[in-house]
């Protein structure tokens, strides 16, 4: 987006706030006026000392203590407003961010790293809300101070005006100079913390891994990468500014010391009061100040516009819905879902994640899918979930087609039961909850017992309003998977998706957790991808997947009839956990002596 269009997005949050710019437009008004003043101050107490006019220190003095209070207080209310305009900003960018955020789909975010998208959130947002404020008003500021200070210097003396005055042309095209690279700099620098913080959320939320395969040198080592990347591009700004300002400060001193040379000589030649040249000297800083700090300020501009437009970046990314939708209080009814030769492949990819596939699930069925990993049973309940839509074929929810739903209708069919868990942090409740915002204390407390968590969050210190933790770390993964089923049961839907919920868990919290499902499944529609086979002996049917495509389907017994992949699946899982549970037993007799069959 180019940098015009950045300004003119921008501005359409700062109109929002015309009044408090309108009084701040006052306050740094009066704010020059007052500037000047002590300008005209010195001028009069120089030029009474020099006449030895002791009488009129006493006025001099009164309207000293006056003008101190009276800048003091223009000054706080104009600090206040910068900040509060800065502050309201920010919170509009970032309250507009999260909505569209949420409305995104999820294409951008398997697109899109989260650490890049947080460092818009924090970083590129501050940066933001400085040049709506401070920046801002300092570039209106500063050039209104200095062509005030120019008119009281041609009052004083015409001739040493113009000579002040000549460096503000040079001082506006260094900054134009400086200003283009400084942007360019900026977007680099802004770009590698991204980097860095989507590499950071990465690393510090999983300290086991590393810690466990004992990689911390190579993170080390690729950290130190990415942060000499940024050091390397903060020396380049570093030059720049250096640059810039050196510059600046070598004009406005040449200027200044000119000047300062004719001021004293016209005071030698008797054509110049003392007190006009004390005034001159105040108001060349009022000249040479703003006209020096400009560089800075359009740098400053420049980092902001580029903050500016990777936050509307975000902004831009085409939504899935306009509005985010209510959760859903009351479930639909259900008959009969069918899925007609859907198929479908992620952006950019080569081949089909789901390949003509078809089924079709009544009210009360329980359907299993199994196969080997990357066969596309996830993508499949991506689909279902309206995350993806199909590149063909069709879904159906009671003869009508879910293409032709609102995606808050077609969801509220669902209750998912992901294979992480999916918590947020925050307390129990508020994350059980989040199945039904509405549910009050005793359904919250009906889910944790069909759940089997009721007895672990009682005997938690704070119960249900013990903090999770990031992610529910604080929490083992048997009690997260079972909030997360209390979740899926206060949600109630029709049709239960559960996506490998106990595959990570060991054998005790499986057991805890399948005693869980059985409840939370009961009479409702569940359809299930499931890790262990032996846990779907039962479901009225199984589907196989395999490369993208359904390869076998049945029952449990006439899939092992049919000595085809599930057959192979099947004995193939079985040896596995006869073989784990011989290994144990050696272990067992090894420590104590005794099988563990005659215990």
């Amino acid at each position: 987006m180019k940098q015009k269009g950045v300004f003119s997005r921008l501005s359409t949050y700062m109109l929002r706030h015309k009044l408090l710019y309108t009084v701040l437009l006052f306050t740094t008004l009066f704010g020059i006026v007052l500037d000047l003043t002590i300008a005209w101050l010195l001028s009069v107490i120089t030029d009474a000392a020099v006449r030895l006019d002791v009488k009129a220190f006493k006025g001099l003095v009164i309207f000293g203590l006056i003008y101190l209070l009276v800048s003091a207080i223009n000054g706080f209310i104009d600090r206040y407003l910068k900040n509060k305009i800065s502050a309201k900003i920010r919170n509009e960018l970032r309250l507009d961010m999260m909505r569209h955020a949420l409305a995104l789909p999820q294409s951008y975010f398997d697109r899109n790293h989260s650490g890049d998208l947080l460092s818009r959130f924090t970083n590129d947002n501050q940066s933001v809300g400085n040049a709506t404020g401070e920046v801002m008003i300092d570039l209106i500021r500063n050039p209104l101070l200095a062509l005030a200070a120019f008119g009281y210097l041609l009052y004083i003396n015409w001739l040493l005006a113009l000579i002040c005055f000549a460096m503000g042309p040079l001082m506006f095209l260094t900054g134009k100079i400086f200003g283009s690279a400084m942007r360019e700099n900026s977007v680099k620098i802004q770009t590698n913390m991204s980097k860095i913080t989507s590499f950071l959320h990465d690393i510090l939320g999983s300290s086991m891994v590393f810690k466990s395969f004992s990689i911390e040198r190579k993170l080390m080592k690729q950290y130190q990468e990415h942060s000499e990347n940024i050091t390397s591009e903060e020396l380049k700004r570093g030059r720049i500014e250096g640059a810039t300002g050196s510059f600046s400060s070598f004009l406005g001193n040449f200027t200044f010391l000119l000047a300062l040379v004719v001021a004293g000589y016209f005071v030698a030649k008797g054509s110049l009061e003392v007190g006009a040249m004390i005034a001159f000297i105040q108001l060349m800083n009022y000249l040479v100040m703003p006209f020096s700090a400009l560089p800075g300020l359009i740098n400053s501009m420049q980092q902001s516009l580029g903050a500016a437009g990777r936050i509307f970046e975000v902004l831009d990314s085409p939504v899935e819905v306009e509005a985010l939708p209510e959760a859903a209080t009351k479930q639909p009814e259900f008959e009969r879902m069918v899925m007609s030769s859907v198929s479908f492949s992620y952006p950019g990819a080569e081949r089909h994640s789901l390949n003509k596939i078809s089924l079709e699930l009544h009210k009360g069925a329980q359907m299993a899918i199994v196969g080997p990993s990357g066969g596309g049973k996830s993508t499949l309940f991506k689909v279902l979930l309206g995350l993806y839509e199909p590149d063909e074929g069709e879904v159906f929810i009671n003869n009508e087609k879910t293409s032709e739903m609102s995606l808050a209708k077609l969801r509220s069919h669902f209750s998912y039961v992901p294979q992480d868990s999916g918590l947020y942090t925050g307390s129990i409740r508020d994350n059980i909850r989040n199945g039904n915002p509405d549910a009050d204390e005793q359904e919250i407390l009906e889910a944790l017992r069909q759940a089997n968590a009721y007895d672990f969050v009682m005997e938690l210190p704070e119960g249900l309003d013990t903090d999770i933790g990031e992610e529910g770390s604080r929490l083992s993964g048997g009690q997260r998977q079972r909030l997360s089923i209390a979740r899926a049961i206060l949600r109630n839907s029709p049709i239960l998706l559960l996506d490998e919920a106990t595959a990570a868990l060991d054998n005790e919290s499986e057991k805890l957790v399948q005693q869980a499902i059985r409840k939370l499944m009961g009479d409702k529609t569940t359809l299930v991808i499931a890790h262990r086979l032996s846990t779907i002996q039962n479901a009225d049917v199984i589907l196989v997947m395999e490369n993208s495509e359904i390869v076998e389907s049945g029952t449990h017994e006439e899939l092992l009839a049919a000595e085809g992949r599930y057959h192979d699946l099947y004995y193939s899982q079985l040896e596995e956990e006869e073989a784990g549970e011989g290994e144990q037993e050696s272990l067992e007799f090894a420590s104590t002596g005794v099988p563990s069959l005659l215990k």
